[in-house]
């Protein structure tokens, strides 16, 4: 045929394509290319016939195209005759083709061969790795052996750049597990080989000319683009969990979670394999991936090439040339970049495979001798690094890239768990590489001093004032990548230390016989009884030694870390200082006062304090030092104007170099504080924390107060914060800090709780300076003296910073986490201040932010709970008389129906609101009947304001947050009868109906999903899901209670309405949302399983309707959380539709579970054949699964003939699933759990045992999928 006409338009439209104004027309012809019968025989024709790159370029394309859209047709044999052509096309013609006709054409030959691959032959497919191979020691350049390599890597990998073949998953992993068994290895091979050769001819510059070294440089390139992409692969495997995993296209938890997307491109997966499965659209991968931040798992094959000695250091010496190459930009760009990468994947090799024992080595022989490699070129890496300007652009790369390769290092080694014993006992993974590699605790001590180095050039940067630039770029300097290369480190060196710290305490744990084993009697090994795990490695060492060696360089390493990190953070206060002078106000207030800096710095905070305490008495000398100089220094400089004052010179004094004095020591002494808050205690938000043994020990072992700088430490605080709260009438207090006060009082909350009034049955030998200091009276400590002067500084507090709102709210949280530790609250209300106090807060309230209030309440309450019952019950009432005066007074007033939207009434109604919030939530034993008296007290005002106030207004949204409160910390079963229970449910059930109500007759309210509707929302769902917690306590449902029937009844209603409630005052897209959905499917499930009978008997059909289309939307959800509670709540719904059924319900009712179940069943069905789905999600949905089809089979077997019957599916195809189906039935039929199931007479049945399912289900699951996902 002649097909010059054809090419004629293929070289016109090539030409309109680039035009915009002829684009549109041109595409469609060229898209239509490969839809053509003849689009092969066309593409090989303009091929050796037309002289324009694009068109060749879309003649290829239509080749591709047609090859996999009619491979059935033009067969196995001309399909690899077509590919031998084209490669032999490209292998003749290299140099003549343009470049991106080239790649277009290496492309092609690959996605052929993979379309190709397992119909051929093993013999077929090894002998074109063969061909690959050679043309690759040929070193052509280009060499096409090495760019075909890449992109059938890349096909083959199933990753986000494979094609779209629209073929089976199953089809996609049977390439992969054929090609990686062989074929993968021998290319990777090949690549190393030319990238040893160009190494060879690069080393001898004498003897190459500068074409020679563009030629090498471009080769060198191309083997690294199929070498990285090697190290990046992930193996297939056997481990039925792994093939599960693959075939539900995610990783475990890992998939999803509960505040993120797993379709948002979540950047914990590899770019191989990517996250997501949409399998219908272009670029979606097929195969899961490990997280990124770890080295994939290499099989025992190929641990003779990997752990070769050669091989890892020839990684590191192509860096080293790569680095040459950069002059030759065209030729090769980005080859450092890749250099890099394979550096930081060889450095983290891991599992027992790789490292499986061999004839001649054992296993832990082997990981000391790739310990070995990795360390030495590291080391050499690491040398070169640190003779760089690491603050230059330039080195950027280099320095983030060797941080990450350390820190690989360090993390695979700690994780591998050694087979080597001493003394009966295996060998820890740090005694491991201290046994066998010399370079051990050289090549950590280069890695301190790189961490050093890194600290030592920001340090540089700031004193040459360099930083402007990089402020501009990066925000400020902890941005910057210096910074970002030390978080790196410290994370590394943060888990070795965790490490020596959990390995010490295990050997302190141990008993007397086998801590004299680890002192490392290594004769004992002679006795292992012919354990092939013997020790074998040069320079045996026992456990105990080595803990020692660490432990001895980590401290004295430590001390060259802290130091550089206070003088760098020195640096920064006085940087910090004089950006703030050259802003404006307005910048000033946008700078860094959004987040808190112990929460910011959090991890380079406990960084220090790990640091710290390694070596506690040299650490705190030198925090007590830095910090008491400086607080001398700022008296001196208060001091100073003070005399300046007095001597009329005031002004002349009060200048600006005054202030900056003034303003960089107050900085400086807020960062020692914060190091000084993390390197005394650990935070508590989940148990009561202890003193840490070291400090302990150190404080115990001071042989005077003087010299206990533990305790010297404390009191300097103490008495920095008196200093700083002084008169307010003092012209001084101007120069105060606010932050500092802040950050005092936040240190004071963290570590007051450990260190005052401590018990000491908790310590075995507790310090007597920390108990003289801070101890109780009994015990001969001063604890009560130094409370007495907390509460005086908490009153001073307020009288100075009056109007510093976060100031005040942290003493308010210091004051309720003394509040929390008894010792603490007992003492403070056994002060003389106390009762001052507490009359200066409730006469003096109004003064205060009223955001500060509630919480100011709930401190007071629980300090109360402390003190005598007649003590106790005079300030409860003395706070209730707070808060009715801003409740009852107002609402009771002749005038409110009047004033009601006056912005003071509603003021003080939710300032009120807010008290009562923050009382309820310092509920426990000793006021809880006065609580639920005061709750009893206010329910006529509730019921008053919801009736005035519109839905969507702070009030009612207030008063639910009560209820929420109300659900949450009060318990109802120690009210003291029945009908005070009723009553309880009576009254929020009214509140919930004054609350509806007011949605519905309010006639300005107009549904939307701003933050502060969404939070009412979840607000009102939390109230339901805590009422349901709280009356249910442990009973499994509400038959098998053991109250009253009438109370169960009543809390039943109460609960439900509140479920119709939610329904009725939200819609759908507002209870979608991610937050919202998360806490409303989490009530809905505690409903479903607590309460589904009078569920069906009390809740309208209509609700109903609404609750089953939120189920629908739970099905495949994105949120993990909200996925897992769907499916069981449609488990425990389905069980007891199926085997109680609906009863006498509405026929409309019927009707809507009917459609429900129809639907619900369709989305399931679809969900678990066809979605990318967490595996450990699996048994969960399938048992929702399972159970509607027991309801509705006919509706199962639709779904099952409508995947056979659709369109596409091939005859082979469909025999498979309808056996894979049979199957799966026949094994339903004999699953013991399902006729154990179905013979249940439970008036509330259990769902099916999914444990029982997981064969079946995943094995029926597992085979479906591979046949019907298609890419």
């Amino acid at each position: 045929m002649d097909y010059s006409k054809l090419l004629e338009e293929l070289e016109q439209a090539s030409g309109d394509f680039q035009v915009p104004a002829t684009r549109f027309a041109a595409e469609k012809m060229l898209q239509d290319l490969g839809k053509r019968p003849d689009a092969v025989a066309f593409g090989k024709y303009a091929l050796a016939n037309s002289s324009i790159g694009t068109a060749k370029f879309f003649a290829l394309r239509g080749i591709k195209e047609s090859v996999i859209s009619s491979y059935a047709v033009l067969g196995l044999a001309s399909a690899l005759s077509l590919r031998d052509e084209l490669l032999q096309l490209a292998l003749s013609n290299s140099r003549d083709i343009e470049s991106f006709v080239l790649d277009s054409l290496c492309w092609v030959i690959a996605v052929i061969t993979k379309r190709a691959w397992m119909d051929s032959s093993e013999d077929q497919r090894m002998s074109f790795t063969h061909a690959l191979c050679e043309d690759i020691e040929r070193h052509n350049t280009p060499c096409i052996g090495l760019v075909v390599a890449t992109y059938l890597i890349d096909e083959i990998s199933g990753g986000s750049k494979c094609s779209e073949f629209s073929l089976p998953w199953e089809f996609h992993y049977l390439c992969k597990q054929t090609f990686e068994n062989t074929h993968l290895k021998r290319l990777f091979e090949a690549a190393l080989k030319v990238m040893h050769h160009q190494l060879q001819r690069s080393l001898d510059t004498q003897s190459v000319s500068p074409g020679g070294s563009r030629t090498i440089a471009y080769e060198r390139r191309s083997a690294l683009h199929v070498v990285e992409r090697v190290l990046g692969w992930t193996f297939t495997s056997s481990d039925t969990n792994k093939v599960i995993d693959l075939a539900f296209g995610s990783s475990g938890a890992a998939s999803k979670s509960g505040a993120s997307s797993r379709r948002s491109g979540n950047p914990a997966h590899s770019n191989d394999l990517e996250d997501g499965d949409e399998y219908n659209k272009p670029g979606h991968a097929i195969l899961d991936n490990e997280l990124q931040n770890r080295t994939p798992l290499f099989p025992s094959e190929w641990q003779d090439l990997l752990l070769n000695s050669d091989v890892l250091a020839l990684f590191f010496s192509i860096y080293e040339a790569t680095l040459k190459d950069q002059m030759h930009i065209y030729f090769s760009p980005g080859s450092s970049h890749m250099a890099l990468q394979c550096m930081i994947q060889i450095s983290g090799l891991r599992g027992k495979p790789i490292f499986r024992q061999t004839a001649t080595k054992s296993a832990d022989a082997l990981r000391a001798h790739y310990a070995t490699a990795i360390m030495q070129n590291q080391h050499r890496i690491i040398r070169h690094v640190c003779t760089m300007d690491l603050t230059s652009d330039a080195s950027e790369e280099m320095v983030v890239a060797t941080t990450q390769m350390v820190r690989r290092f360090i993390e695979a080694q700690l994780d591998e768990q050694p087979e080597t014993t001493v003394a009966g006992e295996r060998l820890h993974p740090l005694a491991l590489l201290a046994a066998g590699v010399p370079e051990t605790f050289e090549y950590f001590g280069e890695v301190s001093k790189f961490i050093c180095l890194l600290l030592r050039a920001t340090s540089g940067i700031l004193k040459t004032g360099d930083h402007e630039g990089i402020d501009e770029d990066f925000g400020d300097m902890d941005n910057y990548f210096v910074m970002q290369a030390f978080d790196e480190l410290a994370s590394a060196w943060t888990s070795i230390i965790n490490e020596i710290r959990e390995w010490r305490f295990q050997v302190e744990a141990s008993s007397g016989a086998e801590q004299g084993q680890l002192t490392g009697n290594n004769n004992n090994n002679s006795n292992d009884g012919g354990n092939p795990k013997r020790v074998d490695i040069d320079g045996q060492i026992g456990n105990r030694s080595v803990l020692e060696s660490f432990t001895q360089f980590l401290t004295q390493t430590a001390y060259m870390i802290r130091s550089e990190y206070i003088q760098l953070r020195m640096l920064m206060c006085e940087d910090s200082v004089k950006e703030s002078n050259s802003r404006d106000d307005a910048q000033s207030i946008d700078h860094g006062l959004l987040a808190k800096d112990y929460i910011v710095y959090e991890d380079q905070l406990q960084f220090f304090a790990l640091l710290a305490r390694l070596d506690i008495r040299q650490s705190m000398d030198r925090l007590y030092e830095s910090l008491y100089s400086r607080c001398s220094a700022l008296q001196s400089e208060f001091s100073r104007l003070e005399s300046a004052m007095s001597s009329g010179t005031y002004a002349d004094a009060d200048s600006t170099n005054t202030q900056h004095s003034i303003d960089i020591l107050h900085e400086q002494i807020h960062w020692i504080v914060l190091l000084m808050g993390y390197t005394l205690a650990d935070s508590g938000n989940s148990e009561r924390v202890l003193i840490p043994g070291s400090i302990l020990e150190t404080s115990a072992a001071s042989h005077d107060i003087e010299h206990d700088y533990v305790v010297q430490g404390i009191m300097t605080i103490l008495k920095t914060l008196q200093f700083e709260l002084m008169s307010p009438s003092s012209i001084l207090a101007s120069y105060g800090s606010p932050l500092l006060v802040e950050t005092l009082l936040w240190t004071l909350k963290r570590i007051a709780p450990v260190y005052f009034m401590i018990d000491s049955s908790d310590y075995r030998q507790p310090s007597a300076n920390i108990v003289s200091s801070f101890g109780k009276s009994s015990d001969g400590g001063s604890g009560p003296a130094v409370i007495d002067g907390i509460i005086d500084l908490v009153r001073r507090t307020f009288d100075l910073w009056i109007s510093e709102e976060d100031v005040l709210q942290m003493c308010v949280d210091m004051l309720l986490a003394f509040g929390q530790r008894p010792n603490i609250a007992q003492e403070i209300t056994r002060s003389f201040r106390f009762t001052p106090l507490m009359m200066y807060f409730t006469g003096n309230i109004h003064r205060f932010p009223e955001s500060i209030h509630g919480s100011m309440i709930e401190a007071l309450a629980v300090l109360c709970c402390h003190s005598s019952s007649e003590e106790h019950e005079r300030g409860f009432t003395e706070l209730k008389s707070l808060i009715l005066m801003n409740i009852a007074q107002v609402v009771q007033d002749r005038e409110f129906s009047r004033h009601f939207q006056d912005s003071q009434v509603i003021g003080r109604l939710l300032d009120g609101l807010d008290m009562l919030d923050g009382i309820i939530s310092a509920a426990n034993l000793r006021n809880m009947d006065m609580l639920f008296d005061l709750l009893f007290e206010v329910q006529p005002f509730f019921e008053q304001m919801l009736s005035i106030y519109a839905y969507g207004q702070d009030i009612p949204r207030k008063i639910i947050q009560i209820v929420e409160s109300a659900g949450r910390y009060l318990d109802i079963s120690s009210l003291p009868d029945n009908s005070q229970m009723i009553r309880f449910s009576l009254n929020v059930r009214s509140v919930l109906q004054k609350y509806e109500q007011s949605y519905h007759g309010s006639t300005t309210y107009e549904p939307s999903a701003d933050t502060e509707t969404l939070t009412g929302i979840t607000t009102l769902v939390q109230a339901v899901s805590y009422l349901v917690n709280n009356e249910m306590g442990f009973a499994p449902n509400e038959l098998d209670r053991q109250i009253s029937r009438d109370v169960s009844d009543s809390f039943g209603e109460t609960e439900i309405f509140g479920l119709y409630c939610i329904h009725k005052t939200s819609t759908q897209a507002q209870i979608t949302a991610p937050n919202v959905m998360r806490v409303y499917m989490q009530m809905l499930s505690e409903l479903i399983q607590f309460r589904t009978p009078s569920l069906v008997r009390w809740l309208p059909a209509n609700t109903w309707q609404s609750i089953i289309s939120m189920l629908i939307a739970g099905v495949d959800n994105d949120i993990y959380d909200v996925e897992q509670r769907t499916y069981e709540a449609i488990g425990k719904l389905g069980a007891y539709i199926k085997l109680v059924g609906l009863g006498n319900a509405s026929p409309e009712l019927h009707h809507i579970f009917s459609q429900g179940i129809k639907q619900l069943l369709t989305k399931l069905f679809s969900a678990l054949l066809f979605s990318p789905f967490d595996s450990q999600l699996v048994e969960s949905a399938g048992t929702a699964l399972i159970t509607l089809g027991f309801i509705d089979s006919a509706h199962m077997h639709d779904c099952f003939r409508e995947l056979l019957t659709q369109g596409g599916s091939s005859t082979v195809f469909a025999e498979r699933l309808s056996t894979t189906f049979t199957k799966f039935n026949h094994d339903l039929e004999a699953c013991d759990a399902v006729k154990l199931f179905l013979s249940s007479t439970s008036p509330i049945p259990d769902p099916i045992d999914g444990a029982s399912l997981r064969q079946p289900l995943f094995e029926f699951l597992v085979r479906a999928r591979a046949v019907i996902r298609v890419k």
